[in-house]
């Protein structure tokens, strides 16, 4: 009999990941120390990935002029989606909902030339959009984010190849962190709905081909959807598998030749000739928010050990002397490797503190007592293990074993 799987919403309240408080209002999640330990490994890692990847790190700020997202389109195209204007002293600005048009100003900053062509932006972007109450969901679909965002400005003719290593890119973390993918969805126009999209058709084609091309020469298997392409260009969308049987995105790549014509981007070509460049547009793991509530889901909680917010808990079994100052000694050289562990003294029965230890999806435990000290050997349990795995270390061995778990994450890359 399958066993159903957890919502995210209910693991992370064991885990005590994040809270939601009307006080601070709907869909605001509030994150916790345990979430934001998860969202620091992950965002490491991700950064790691953007330096063998050449992006450059940016920062810019969390609102927007209104003549900002009236030269993007957003307030055309999106704005059902965004907070209300906030105007004082004759200034009207908006909280984002994307990042491209910053990163548009960043690229206009100077004259470029081809050479400096793949030109790679990458941000940790604090994004803020209006999702009616009825579609909010936990972590998953909230109205404060933070996206992993990155856009790339590339000669036309680079398109292609810049496509296929962005999509390298999201296959190598997704392998990494074992992400099942329900499907990929080529999300093409809808030519009737004039309304959402821009009106040039011969653009619409071109860029839709490209896409198609693209995918077909990296031989995936996708599907097509009309009329779920973004408002200026198709879009590849990598989707996961919700506890619920829904699919959602969780990675994306978009192309876009109307954002650099609204704001007047180019380059110089070896002619020494004014060219507009295109746009990628792409999220290796989309807002780290739903990124975790699907890793969630996928693992039931159980993170492997570099990522657990408690990697390793240390049982004393009793409140002898000798027993606790072992145990905070022991952790004191757990926190030296960087180790994220914990004591938990006898307060209850060692029974209760190691279903405790499963409930909360902790990785590893050490129950310590006379005879672990005498002996210098100490048994290592993986809680994760079916069935139970224990092995014996002397400490010098167990911090060995510990950072051999903490760096499976790389040996994966």
């Amino acid at each position: 009999m399958e066993v159903k799987k957890q919502d995210h919403r209910e693991i992370a309240e064991n885990l005590d990941l994040y809270i939601l408080d009307e006080k601070a209002g709907q869909g605001l999640p509030i994150l916790l120390p345990n979430w934001t330990i998860i969202r620091n490994q992950i965002q490491q890692f991700i950064r790691q990935k953007w330096a063998e990847h050449d992006f450059q790190e940016v920062i810019t700020p969390i609102l927007g002029n209104k003549e900002l997202y009236q030269t993007s389109g957003h307030l055309s195209h999106y704005q059902d989606y965004m907070f209300p204007e906030i105007s004082r002293n004759n200034e009207t600005y908006y909280l984002r909902p994307m990042t491209c048009p910053h990163h548009c100003l960043i690229y206009q900053q100077r004259p470029r030339s081809y050479r400096e062509l793949p030109f790679r932006l990458c941000e940790n972007s604090l994004l803020f959009r209006y999702e009616t109450s009825g579609a909010l969901k936990g972590l998953e679909r909230a109205r404060s984010m933070e996206l992993v965002d990155h856009h790339i400005f590339v000669v036309p003719e680079q398109l292609k190849e810049e496509f296929k290593k962005n999509y390298h890119f999201i296959n190598e973390i997704l392998t990494a962190l074992n992400f099942k993918v329900s499907r990929l969805v080529c999300s093409l126009h809808d030519p009737n709905n004039r309304e959402k999209y821009h009106s040039d058709k011969k653009l619409w084609k071109y860029s839709e081909e490209l896409l198609v091309n693209s995918l077909n020469e990296l031989n995936l298997d996708y599907i097509i959807l009309k009329g779920e392409a973004a408002f200026y260009g198709p879009k590849l969308d990598i989707e996961i598998q919700t506890a619920d049987g829904k699919n959602v995105t969780v990675s994306t790549i978009q192309f876009d030749f109307v954002l650099p014509q609204k704001f007047g981007l180019n380059y110089i070509d070896k002619e020494q000739k004014l060219q507009t460049p295109a746009i990628i547009h792409h999220s290796p793991i989309g807002t780290y928010q739903r990124f975790i509530a699907l890793l969630l889901e996928q693992t039931q909680g159980k993170l492997p050990f570099w990522l657990a917010p408690i990697q390793l808990v240390i049982l004393p079994i009793n409140d002898q002397k000798e027993v606790k100052e072992y145990s905070k000694n022991l952790q004191k050289k757990l926190l030296a490797n960087n180790f994220r562990s914990e004591i938990w003294l006898p307060e209850k029965t060692l029974k209760y503190q190691i279903n405790q230890i499963y409930t909360k999806k902790i990785p590893c435990y050490l129950v310590i007592g006379k005879k672990e000290i005498e002996n210098e050997k100490l048994k290592l349990t993986y809680a994760h293990s079916s069935p139970k795995k224990e092995v014996e270390l002397t400490e010098k061995e167990l911090l060995e074993k510990l950072k051999l778990e903490n760096s499976i994450i790389i040996a994966k890359i």
